[in-house]
């Protein structure tokens, strides 16, 4: 188990480090799992999971179990404290990185986004958010969207407004 806690703890804390440290406060996915299309509703559970909140676990599972070993606690309980300190910092992760997004406190600011132009990747479809993919500060970022006009994957958008984390789009006819 040492193994995988060692491998945990350097793999999942250099990617938050670097994550940190670089100043990606995104996930490299866009914004993270809840930025699919969602057939569940909003509130969905699976909206909870995230790259970064996977890293946030990976890390303090890691971290835990190296330092339930250095106290001199058992397999068992090592084994125990590490999943209690991954699930409660990658849940605080989630949670927070979820209220950013809902609340539009994260790296793409409407401001940011609006007038921007990009594709579609998924297609909004009866109400339900689909994906574009606009570049970002010179990164491809996929982010939800909804649209009142007909848009297939592939089509060109410009983004209108943001609302809640949510991109407002149109179809685009320019260059």
């Amino acid at each position: 188990m040492l193994m995988l806690y060692l491998f945990c703890f350097i793999v999942g804390g250099g990617l938050l480090a670097f994550s940190v440290i670089g100043g990606h406060d995104h996930d490299p996915s866009g914004a993270g799992a809840d930025h699919g299309p969602d057939t569940h509703g909003a509130d969905s559970w699976a909206s909870y999971f995230s790259l970064r909140a996977a890293v946030s676990f990976a890390a303090f599972f890691g971290l835990g179990g190296l330092a339930a070993r250095g106290l001199g606690l058992g397999g068992l309980a090592q084994l125990g404290f590490a999943l209690i300190c991954g699930l409660l910092v990658g849940a605080f992760a989630a949670v927070a990185l979820r209220l950013a997004r809902t609340r539009g406190e994260t790296a793409t600011q409407a401001l940011a986004l609006t007038g921007r132009t990009g594709k579609v990747t998924v297609a909004p479809v009866g109400g339900q958010p689909g994906k574009i993919e606009l570049i970002v500060a010179g990164q491809t970022e996929q982010l939800l969207a909804r649209s009142g006009d007909p848009l297939h994957p592939g089509d060109r958008v410009i983004v209108i407004g943001v609302d809640g984390g949510l991109l407002d789009v149109k179809a685009w006819e320019g260059s």
